[in-house]
């Protein structure tokens, strides 16, 4: 089952994985204690320097984090692509994206502008060198799957996004670039949200879902065209910015219907499991999906002249979507991984991977989740309630770290063991 279509023999160390996936949690716990300080009259407020300042720790030190360590497992793994010397690779650009992250957070968050210059370069060089190495190795690889694809997709848009993000770091400095600074906005977050991590999630979905779930493929059309279609429409759309909005509107509903495809069909396959038992990580997928496809539809109906609260709320969903699976991805890959790297070392008491993390303790999580997002889509409404939300995700993120943080434990007690180590 775990050889279908991978590459072990060049799995990374697993300290390569673990450091990003460790970090996760602790960007949670930054993220709620800001949702707790945070003005709740104010924070549904896109523009707003605290939302702005959540928003980054969500998707730079939660997804991005997430994204990171994934293409650093992948690459070898999925695509056959090895790195040099993985480690020291992933220590530095690690420290980076981390102290990039908090720098440009805070910079919001308490309003000082010099913090944002200090961010730009570490954030830059660690996604540049990022773009710039997985790139450059998936380009090689000769057996290009739809896995691989995606990722390459993935990977060339979070170059875009990169690129936008600079501009628009330029635009609000007061340089006149052509494009307004919330057009510049708007293709630096498309490019980021639905182009990196969207259709990095998707790449890994191909993969991981028929792996782990033991469900048949996806369908043909779904896995050679959709990671060709998203950023290639998403590239697009910029120059309509300037001279047809009504076009770029129209590119948005069509990347909007891609992604609900994409979410119908993934309910699907997870509904035609071999094996029917729904695990917590099942229930995860399918919460995020299931927000992911409200997202879509909110999104649409506010382009149509919905107003803002559908619009607010589709944001909120994509970002519930976007944290149901990396919380689904994590409980599978970090016990696989613990599971592999200890039974390649010969370990007699290795685990089997449902004992990592038993379902004792992801089960609570799971229900810690949906009171999240009940929470949050009724703060929308209801904004000192956001306060509940902070909360909520503050006792979240605690209790994923410390199941992550057992699962970390059992290895380092196992791994001096193995009768090959």
């Amino acid at each position: 089952m775990f050889n279908r279509g991978l590459s072990l023999d060049q799995a990374p160390p697993f300290a390569v994985v673990l450091r990003f996936f460790l970090t996760i949690p602790l960007f949670g716990i930054l993220a709620s204690l800001a949702v707790l300080g945070a003005d709740t009259s104010t924070l549904w407020l896109w523009e707003a320097p605290e939302t702005v300042a959540v928003v980054h720790l969500v998707v730079l030190g939660i997804a991005g984090m997430a994204m990171v360590g994934a293409l650093f497992q992948m690459l070898p793994v999925i695509a056959g692509a090895s790195i040099r010397d993985p480690l020291y690779h992933a220590r530095w650009i690690h420290a980076f994206i981390a102290f990039g992250t908090l720098t440009l957070s805070g910079g919001f968050y308490f309003a000082l502008e010099g913090m944002f210059h200090t961010a730009l370069l570490p954030l830059l060089g660690a996604f540049g060198f990022v773009v710039f190495l997985m790139f450059s190795k998936l380009l090689k690889v000769e057996n290009k799957t739809p896995s691989v694809v995606g990722m390459i997709a993935a990977v060339a848009a979070l170059g875009f996004g990169l690129f936008f993000a600079l501009l628009a770091m330029l635009a609000f400095m007061g340089v006149d670039l052509g494009f307004s600074l919330p057009v510049l906005r708007t293709v630096h977050m498309h490019f980021m949200l639905f182009g990196w991590i969207g259709m990095l999630i998707m790449a890994v979905a191909f993969q991981v879902i028929e792996m782990f779930y033991v469900t048949p493929p996806y369908p043909e059309a779904v896995r050679k065209w959709f990671p060709l279609a998203i950023p290639g429409i998403l590239a697009l759309q910029v120059p309509f910015y300037l001279v047809s909005p009504a076009v770029v509107t129209v590119l948005d509903f069509v990347v909007g219907a891609l992604f609900l495809v994409f979410a119908i069909v993934t309910l699907k396959r997870l509904a035609q499991r071999k094996r029917p038992v729904a695990d917590t990580t099942v229930w995860l997928w399918r919460t995020g999906l299931a927000s992911l496809a409200a997202s879509v539809l909110l999104a649409l109906f506010s382009t149509v002249g919905g107003g803002e609260t559908p619009f607010v709320l589709a944001a909120l969903l994509f970002g519930y979507f976007v944290l149901s699976i990396v919380f689904a991805m994590s409980y599978k890959i970090v016990p696989f991984l613990v599971w592999f790297h200890l039974n390649a070392k010969g370990v007699l008491e290795c685990p089997m991977m449902g004992d990592v993390i038993p379902a004792s303790r992801m089960r609570p999580h799971l229900w810690l989740h949906w009171a999240l997002g009940i929470s949050f889509l009724v703060a929308s409404f209801v904004p000192p309630l956001w306060k509940a939300v902070g909360a909520i995700f503050l006792i979240e993120s605690i209790l994923y770290g410390i199941n992550l943080v057992g699962a970390t434990r059992i290895y380092y007690q196992l791994k001096d063991k193995g009768i090959l180590s």
